[in-house]
């Protein structure tokens, strides 16, 4: 965390002595919490106000994702403070939230507790008893009927997987095959990025919670934003870096939609940037002690590291940078999020498969250029109408 220079009062309370430094101004610690937990609040007040269905009191279910970043974990911190609030309060509605991890780990077994993402939870359990903590296995999403896994499976995979369920290969091992086939390190970060979020989404619905909190700071949406654009698709920034609802579509085996609906997602710590997390995370007892046992990731930045381009996904570049500039120039950063949420959403009446934003053919062809448009036999062309522009240049190259 930067320090202020010593015997300056804080810019906000005017306490004298202030030892942080907060967008470069002093403040002193409690200014600091209040900076970035009023945040949050603001931000789950005005959420309830969007999702909130009738005046009478209801339980507030919402499913947060945990990914034990240090954004998610300050999520996770700030959820378990509030449901300890709502719970002292008798007045107050019930406050239910669901931490959600995805275990991503493919070579794991699915129902092992031994697993370091579940022996990582249960930490996580014993420091926030006032909430409830799951985790669920990335191959989950196979079983998902959100994704249409005919334009993602390779097509001997699809074809068997719809004659006969692909018999003696388990979930792990077809996902395992699906992410082989991906082209890039990037095109492997996009989808399994969209699948934890389906993963996520899909649990919320099933499970009866009214919305998805993910944790991504200003720097992590900044980044997603830019990371989008370059990905070919910028048309769906506004859907995936904005809060409100999302169009939730289903699809048999066959890939044929048969049914469509929406689900809110929202950003609670949008206009919290993460070296503000970082510092917040040395403020608070709880964070402090999984900071020392060494349980929250993302703590220190990597962006001096010299690796090859090969190993690196375009969103992880993009992190990177905004990593390195938010201190400086973080009214820019911000700025970039900020111009994203005016955006409006693409209007269509078809969606891409796998990523669920709108397709819009003629933005399709605007990102493809006159470079990027797809010969009429290439593996791309054939998703066409199915899959959007910068997801069809994931699965396909």
């Amino acid at each position: 965390m930067a320090a202020a220079p010593p015997g300056q009062p804080c810019k906000r309370c005017k306490v004298e002595n202030a030892p942080y430094k907060l967008r470069n101004l002093a403040t002193c610690r409690d200014c600091y919490v209040e900076h970035v937990v009023g945040k949050f609040r603001r931000s789950i007040g005005t959420m309830h106000k969007d999702i909130r269905a009738s005046a009478d009191l209801a339980p507030r279910r919402y499913l947060a994702g945990l990914s034990f970043g240090v954004s998610s974990t300050c999520l996770a911190q700030m959820l378990d403070d509030s449901a300890r609030h709502h719970a002292a309060k008798q007045s107050s509605s019930a406050f239910e939230p669901l931490i959600l991890h995805v275990d991503t780990d493919l070579t794991a077994t699915i129902d092992d507790d031994t697993t370091p993402a579940r022996r990582l939870l249960a930490r996580y359990r014993q420091k926030y008893p006032h909430v409830s903590f799951d985790c669920v296995h990335l191959s989950r999403a196979v079983a998902l009927k959100t994704v249409d896994w005919s334009t993602l499976m390779p097509a001997d995979q699809a074809s068997a997987r719809v004659k006969d369920g692909d018999a003696g290969a388990s979930d792990a091992d077809r996902l395992r095959r699906v992410f082989d086939a991906l082209p890039s390190v990037t095109s492997r970060a996009d989808v399994l990025r969209l699948l934890v979020r389906h993963i996520l989404i899909d649990a919320a619905r099933t499970r009866g919670y009214d919305v998805v909190l993910l944790g991504h700071s200003t720097s992590a949406l900044a980044a997603l934003t830019l990371a989008e654009v370059a990905n070919g698709r910028g048309f769906s920034v506004p859907g995936q870096v904005g809060d409100g609802l999302q169009t939730v579509c289903a699809y048999d085996a066959a890939g044929n939609e048969t049914s469509r609906s929406s689900f809110p997602v929202y950003y609670p710590l949008r206009e919290v940037l993460k070296n503000e997390l970082v510092g917040y995370v040395d403020l608070i007892p709880a964070l402090v002690e999984m900071k020392e046992e060494g349980l929250v990731d993302g703590l220190t930045s990597c962006g001096s590291q010299v690796v090859s381009h090969r190993d690196v996904s375009i969103e992880e570049v993009m992190q990177r940078y905004f990593d390195g500039v938010e201190g400086p120039y973080a009214g820019i950063v911000a700025n970039v999020v900020r111009t994203a949420d005016k955006l409006d959403r693409a209007a269509g009446g078809a969606f891409c498969r796998l990523c669920g934003m709108t397709l819009d053919e003629s933005g399709d062809d605007r990102w493809a250029g006159d470079l990027g448009r797809d010969s009429g036999d290439s593996a791309a062309a054939n998703l066409k109408g199915k899959l959007c522009y910068g997801c069809r240049r994931s699965v396909s190259g």
